[in-house]
């Protein structure tokens, strides 16, 4: 059974709530979706509203939410674009909730908003005072795909929460397998790109290198590792954790006489007569 997140982190209210005072323009068409009148505003200088619409592009409703977390909680696309187009900040956090808005594209499953945040600059790892994240947030809530576009736009994997929780914990927690899965997997294949990373990189510096490989050495080392991404690649998501594991042992076994050489001291040049 499916035990569904119900701390205020996670909460999220099944109907918006109605305010009590005249929203502003930029509020309500971010609520009705109304993007073409949002247009008019900026564009039409006779708009009733064209000196006073910039200035809201980041105002709040009773609730807290801005413009852009409204769009993405009511589902308008279109309008998310403009409001991000004509510089919202999408990164604005609620006071209220602690939410912004790619948290709550994550926790209902708006697979399509979460990634036109990502791609328009969204802080994938901007966490709440209790140190929640988006990731956390997919993960608790068992949005599979928010949790793997994130995860593709580089989501840090180990941030903890207040509690000592990652994301994969917190998908553990709230018995959401499939997402635990995917995270372990994702921690594997990068801890595999990162041993990757790191040879590559002391190979290739020349002050680190100071004479204590040979050409051929290196170029086992640059070749080992270029065959080892190219498996990367070729693989995708058929390759399980313990095939990373697997060619992580591999690959180490392969370089570990390269890497003694890499910590010993440089050769001493000849002295000159």
């Amino acid at each position: 059974m499916t035990v569904e997140p119900s701390n205020s982190e996670t909460e999220v209210a099944s109907q918006p709530k109605k305010s009590s005072k005249r929203l502003n323009i930029v509020l309500q068409c971010a609520a009705k979706g109304d993007a073409a009148r949002l247009q008019d505003c900026f564009s039409k200088e006779d708009d009733p509203y064209h000196e006073r619409v910039e200035g809201q592009l980041n105002s709040r409703d009773d609730g807290g939410r801005s413009p852009v977390e409204i769009a993405c909680t009511e589902g308008h696309m279109e309008i998310l674009k403009l409001l991000i187009e004509k510089g919202s900040d999408s990164n604005m956090r609620n006071p209220s909730t602690g939410r912004t808005a790619l948290d709550m594209a994550c926790i209902l499953d708006r697979e399509d908003m979460v990634k036109e945040l990502l791609e328009k600059g969204a802080d994938g790892d901007s966490s709440t005072e209790r140190g929640y994240t988006a990731l956390h947030h997919a993960a608790a809530w068992g949005k599979l795909a928010c949790l793997k576009l994130l995860i593709q736009f580089g989501a840090n994997l180990q941030v903890r929460t207040s509690h000592g929780e990652r994301p994969h914990e917190t998908a553990l927690r709230y018995q959401h397998e499939k997402c635990a899965q995917y995270l372990n997997w994702s921690e594997a294949r990068r801890a595999l790109l990162a041993v990757l990373r790191e040879i590559k990189e002391n190979v290739e510096d020349v002050q680190k290198v100071q004479g204590r490989l040979t050409k051929d050495e290196r170029m086992t080392a640059l070749n080992a590792c270029t065959e080892k991404q190219e498996w990367l690649d070729n693989g995708g998501e058929n390759l399980t954790v313990a095939d990373f594991n697997k060619q992580k042992q591999v690959l180490r076994e392969i370089l570990e006489p390269i890497v003694v050489k890499m910590s010993e001291p440089p050769p001493e040049k000849p002295h000159r007569r």
